[in-house]
């Protein structure tokens, strides 16, 4: 994950870059996590009902992973 960052980024902005992305997602889908699962759970009325979230950070993580590899010219 480290190499595939470094690769988005040109040399100059490069620490700065890598941190705040990766600091915004972890702070997204990390922190508010716990409050999406509790209010999926009083939601649906169903314990599983934060499988969802897991499947829509999947999702969104494919989609990144697409819109990476075309920046990068993998296709």
């Amino acid at each position: 994950m480290a190499a595939l960052l470094a690769n988005l980024f040109p040399a100059e902005t490069r620490a700065t870059g890598m941190a705040v992305g990766y600091n915004i997602g972890v702070a997204i889908f990390g922190g508010f996590t716990p409050l999406i699962a509790t209010w999926l759970i009083a939601a649906t009325g169903t314990p599983l009902a934060p499988s969802f979230w897991v499947m829509f950070t999947g999702v969104v993580s494919l989609a990144s992973l697409g819109v990476i590899s075309r920046k990068l010219g993998l296709r």
